[in-house]
């Protein structure tokens, strides 16, 4: 009958989705894993790998000095990094000895190591298992010294505790107490510092944890001189799947690709009901 209208078919109907459902998807997709990070599967480098098994290989009760070198500015593309590796060390039967280089360290350290990560959650406790020295604007020349005589560098704890007192430093005075060397920076060049003063002349195992753009600096120390390394917050998010300890570079990836979801389901959708019309004789 002339004006009547045609029902459509399942590929025209398919076409012609509201695309605001497939954005509110998209939506909810990206939020979900920022309440709750899943840790979806990622391909994990090789130095990454090496990074995790010179923690992980260590005899039950080493000690690893951390020269922490955060910068709050940085603090995105980093904070995956060292909250990963201190769950690490927490988890295992490790001594820790953080001591702090740059002069917003400190807040970071104090922040994320008390209301994230909770040394005291997996049993250890501060002085026994683990040893917070305040800042110094160390530099290669101090790390030097550091290598060489704690004390000289840092004499009391951030409490002002002398050393001599804290239970965990009585037999630690240099590199001789010290298995494994963590050094975290975001200046490219300062990957020396530590193959330098720690590893040529005492043979220290070392991990190296630094910015996106510097991992280029660090890749040619692997695995000779550095047992491995992580360079900006992918490689942050590697860690975090590897060892188990899904945290704020799970969300970021997580949400970028459970997010792409919709336009993808978008444009599959889209193609479907183009070739289905163009099949039916209705394109």
């Amino acid at each position: 009958m002339h004006g009547e209208v045609r029902p459509k078919n399942v590929w025209e109907r398919l076409g012609e989705i509201d695309y605001r459902w497939l954005y509110a998807l998209s939506l909810v997709l990206m939020v979900v894993p920022i309440l709750r990070p899943f840790g979806l599967p990622t391909v994990v480098s090789e130095p990454t790998k090496g990074y995790y098994k010179a923690i992980v290989d260590l005899p039950p009760g080493s000690v690893i000095a951390v020269s922490f070198g955060s910068s709050l500015a940085l603090l995105d593309e980093q904070e995956a990094q060292f909250i990963a590796t201190w769950k690490i060390y927490f988890q295992h039967d490790l001594k820790v000895i953080f001591y702090c280089t740059y002069a917003d360290s400190m807040i970071i350290l104090n922040e994320e190591l008390d209301k994230i990560v909770k040394p005291e959650s997996y049993g250890k406790l501060y002085g026994e298992d683990y040893v917070r020295l305040p800042y110094a604007p160390l530099g290669e020349s101090g790390e030097a010294s550091f290598a060489t005589n704690i004390r000289g560098v840092y004499p009391t704890d951030i409490y002002g505790t002398p050393l001599d007192e804290i239970p965990m430093m009585k037999d630690i005075n240099d590199y001789r107490g010290i298995d494994l060397i963590h050094f975290q920076y975001t200046s490219c060049t300062d990957v020396e510092f530590p193959i330098r003063q720690w590893v040529v002349p005492y043979g220290m195992k070392c991990i190296i944890t630094t910015l996106g753009c510097c991992g280029p600096m660090a890749a040619p120390y692997y695995p000779k001189q550095i047992q491995g390394f992580l360079s900006g917050s992918g490689m942050g998010t590697e860690l975090e799947v590897l060892s188990g300890n899904p945290g704020p570079g799970a969300i970021m990836s997580d949400a970028k690709n459970l997010g792409i979801l919709g336009l993808l389901l978008f444009l599959l959708l889209g193609n479907i009901s183009y070739i289905g019309k163009k099949l039916s004789g209705k394109g």
